[in-house]
């Protein structure tokens, strides 16, 4: 028997994982021959490599792997139970079966769903065992319909300039089977009416062909669209439709089963027990992904390379133990929603139980299609691990080291969120097409990619325009023939465009409001203001002593492998005025350059004061940090060179070393609170915008400020000046400026409840539930614990907010708190609230919010034993109807 079948048969009746040594010495074998033997079977894949150190080797154990199928499908008897009667309904239907659209969001398993199918078809023998399932992305090629028509119906060699040999199409692939074609929406009109001809007669022509061919072939699409995506003719074409839930609609059952089937895949894969701590799970099933089952797949598959890692590093570890240290940030927000949930959370959730353990060796249900089916990411760990083992650095920190690596090959997973069609409710379907026309030419002429928030803007900007210039108001362009001189193919495109609106909505376009468009076409995605863009904030280490200051600079720069940064050295022989002028005259020097400011790091003394004096005499924006290290001069100097702002780079710094930092500027009264309006003309645009966030702000708590943002060098003076009055909380604009930390609001969110629900997170109440509960708590029963009241009032209303999408303002929020808090306290007290006139008539025009009051509202009377009567819940209904906030602006 050959020393490699020998070692394979030895593995194989170990009841244990070994090392190269231990076999070796089992054998009486050469440790380096074992060691390549064994690594030859590793690539047989007779023989796999486990986690931990020393490396083990144990014989692979061929697990019984069974397809997802309706059968095993997790929901079969819930949330998919009436889908899965559809699609059974349109395999069997004869002869051929019913061609099938499948309907849903981004994630919810419309692929494994259309694999389910297939499945099916094979076991009840309505399609052969050996029946292809062939799929294809119509959008990989949706904007070449020549090859997106080629790869469905076939090219005859010679059909297109390039079509040097023939090719079988999809159609012809999949004779005999299903042609399952996900994102069947990017299938252009024409398409569609080649499949539909399809459809009716089962013959299709490839291209280039001149006589037709046929082909019996089930189809089955894909969609996140609606059926009015298609045409009219296509749609009768295609009798049943399918539309699958979203994760959020599915119940917190369905939800931890899925946890747990892809966490056996994982355990099974990596042969090793995987723990999930009860805060976690609580975390995954709380938490709402945006990419639905697809994304939660991808946060679980991060986690577990990152417990893997931990694993791998950790030499006490017996298990792969996932903990809520693992979690992104979006799944570790999930635990803020996890106190909501309790009464819904399945019943073995209990105290008692501290984490959820799968062991390997169970059966593994498999999605051949599943892209997280892979070992691509665990294999990169311990490799990358193996090879900085072998170089020994003993005193760098591993796991975190290749953490990053980690984040970075996840970071491809991200799925683009679907883009909305917001836009039609303010922007009349006139106007947005002309607009797609005019950056479709723009994005030809110019070569710039220009994406659906740049065209939104601009949308939104001639939308103004037009009203404004029919009502005779006039906005001048102040740097007209800079731009006009700067832009001279983007000027000469506006002019044509201008053309093209004038005569749509006939009227006269000035040369001012063409600046303004030209403007606009200048701008891509990826653009921002070049002057600023390549600009840094200048670090100036100054130091007391001979070499003190470039010293510690050097060594920060060689670290950073950058040039960036100026020392001073300061001897004591040296007057603090020399020094002073030495700066000076190297800022004169460099002014021009220094728009972003100066951050300078001093060790103590005089140097502390030149901050302000530079400020005072030059006009530019400083920070001094003081008692500065290497490491102190190492972080300011790494946050310069990637380009964050000075309030950024002192922020910063000053939390990670708090204790050494010393703030130069002297503590500020608490300001007033203030929200910019932005946009181009500081008109129109900023009209619209400046009316809906009234709606969504109270002005007596913060005040609305309207602001041009053309030019933006002035802009940013002018925010410079109004931060020194007021606390900014945020910005609203149409195009993206960015200043300091203040949170920029694009206008094309406050036209989307759930980004507009986020915005008023963002504000927030000027008075928190604990400052409510502090300030009332003498009114209500010294039974009842206050702060516990207005806590669980807040959780409610929240949920209920969030849920519903339910727009008020937050002084009505805060009111209805204050509303429900002083109801429940006379309850408790036996006191009869008042009753409701005409109660019948007013529940009946309000069922549904009834309904959902009753529910969101049940918490608070499971915890403190009361119970809202139908009079109760109506005046709360009324609240809410009576202060209801509309997204809604007057369109072209």
């Amino acid at each position: 028997m050959r020393k490699k079948d020998t070692i394979l048969r030895e593995l194989q009746q170990a009841k244990q994982a070994l090392t190269a040594k231990e076999m070796a010495q089992k054998l009486k074998m050469d440790r380096t021959n074992v060691s390549r033997h064994l690594n030859e079977l590793v690539k047989e894949e007779k023989v796999k490599k486990l986690a931990g150190r020393p490396i083990k080797f144990k014989a692979v154990s061929f697990l019984t792997e069974k397809y997802i199928t309706f059968e095993n499908l997790i929901g079969k008897d819930g949330s998919l139970k009436n889908q899965i009667q559809k699609a059974k309904a349109a395999i069997l239907y004869p002869p051929l079966g019913l061609h099938t659209l499948i309907f849903g969001k981004t994630g919810t398993g419309k692929t494994m769903f259309a694999e389910c199918m297939y499945r099916f078809a094979l076991t009840s023998k309505t399609l052969a065992s050996d029946a292809p399932f062939i799929t294809f992305n119509c959008a990989d090629y949706a904007q070449n319909p020549q090859l997106l028509y080629g790869h469905i119906f076939g090219v005859k060699k010679g059909a297109f300039t390039g079509a040097e040999t023939s090719r079988k199409g999809l159609l012809e692939q999949a004779n005999g089977g299903i042609l399952f074609l996900d994102e069947i929406h990017r299938l252009p009109p024409e398409g569609q009416e080649m499949l539909f001809t399809f459809i009716d007669k089962g013959t299709f022509r490839p291209l280039g062909a001149e006589q037709e061919e046929q082909a019996k072939v089930l189809i089955i699409g894909a969609t996140t669209e609606t059926s009015q995506t298609f045409l009219t003719t296509f749609n009768r074409r295609i009798p049943m439709q399918i539309e699958l839930p979203a994760l959020s609609e599915r119940s917190l059952d369905e939800r931890l089963a899925i946890i747990e089937e892809f966490l056996q895949q994982e355990a099974n894969r990596l042969e090793s027990t995987i723990s999930l701590d009860r805060r976690s799970l609580l975390a995954f099933l709380a938490y709402q992904p945006e990419g639905n089952i697809g994304q939660l797949k991808r946060d679980l598959k991060l986690v577990c390379a990152k417990a893997f890692l931990h694993y791998q590093t950790a030499k006490t570890a017996d298990k792969i133990a996932i903990t809520e240290e693992d979690l992104p940030l979006v799944v570790q927000k999930g635990l803020l929603r996890s106190q909501t949930l309790q009464a819904k959370l399945p019943h073995f959730l209990d105290k008692n139980e501290l984490c959820l353990v799968l062991d390997p060796g169970e059966d593994n249900v498999i999605w051949r299609k599943d892209p997280n089916n892979d070992m691509e990411v665990y294999d990169s760990i311990t490799t990358k691990l193996d090879e900085l083992g072998n170089l020994e650095l003993s005193t760098i920190d591993l796991e975190k080291l290749i953490a990053t690596d980690v984040d970075r090959y996840f970071s491809t997973y991200v799925e683009k969120l679907s883009h909305t069609n917001t836009y039609r409710e303010i922007i009349s379907d006139k106007l947005w097409h002309l607009v797609e026309q005019m950056y479709a030419k723009a994005k030809e002429r110019l070569g710039r990619h220009y994406d659906e928030k740049v065209r939104f803007a601009f949308a939104l900007h001639l939308n103004a325009t037009i009203e404004r210039i029919k009502n005779d108001r006039f906005v001048a362009h102040p740097d007209l023939n800079d731009i006009r001189r700067q832009n001279t193919k983007e000027f000469q495109l506006a002019l044509e465009f201008s053309a093209q609106l004038e005569q749509a909505y006939n009227i006269v376009l000035p040369l001012d409001e063409i600046g303004f468009i030209t403007m606009f076409l200048t701008m891509d995605e990826t653009s921002e203001d070049a002057s600023l863009a390549n600009e840094q904030v200048e670090v100036l280490v100054v130091m007391h002593g001979e070499q003190t200051a470039t010293s510690m600079l050097k060594t920060a720069q060689e670290l950073l492998q950058t040039k960036w940064g100026q020392a001073f050295d300061m001897p004591l022989s040296l007057s603090t005025e020399a020094m002073y002028q030495q700066v000076c005259t190297y800022i004169a020097k460099h002014q021009a350059s220094l728009g972003q400011g100066v951050i300078i790091l001093t060790d103590m003394g005089s140097p502390n004061n030149f901050g302000k004096l530079l400020t005072h005499e030059f006009g530019i924006k400083t920070r001094v940090i003081s008692l500065a290290s290497t490491m102190l001069v190492l972080e300011s100097l790494r946050l310069a060179t990637l380009g964050r702002t000075l309030a950024e780079i002192y922020q910063s710094v000053s939390l990670i070393f708090e204790k050494q930092c010393l703030n130069d500027e002297p503590k500020e009264k608490p300001k007033a609170k203030a929200l910019v309006v932005a946009c181009f003309t500081g008109e129109g645009v900023s009209a619209y915008l400046y009316q809906l966030v009234s709606r969504l702000v109270d002005p007596a708590e913060i005040e609305i400020v309207q602001m041009q943002s053309l030019e933006k060098a002035k802009f940013l003076k002018q925010l410079e000046q109004l931060s020194l009055e007021k606390e900014l909380v945020a910005i609203v604009g149409t195009v993206e400026l960015n200043y300091q930390k203040i949170p920029f609001v694009p206008a094309f969110d406050l036209f989307q409840r759930k980004k507009v629900l986020a915005f008023q997170e963002l504000l927030g109440p000027l008075t928190t539930s604990a400052e409510v509960s502090h300030a009332l708590a003498k009114e209500f029963a010294s039974s009842l614990d206050v702060t516990q009241l207005f806590a669980q009032i807040d959780t409610c209303l929240q949920t209920f907010r969030n849920e519903q999408e339910v727009l008020l303002e937050n002084s009505v929020w805060q009111a209805l708190s204050v509303h429900l808090g002083f109801l429940i306290d006379k309850l408790i007290k036996k006191q009869l609230p008042p009753l409701f006139p005409n109660l019948q008539h007013f529940k009946a025009q309000n069922s549904l919010l009834f309904t959902q009051l009753k529910n969101y509202l049940a918490p608070l009377e499971e915890e403190f034993g009361v119970t809202f009567s139908f009079d109760d819940l109506a005046y709360v209904a009324k609240i809410i109807c009576n202060n209801q906030i509309k997204l809604e602006l007057h369109s072209v």
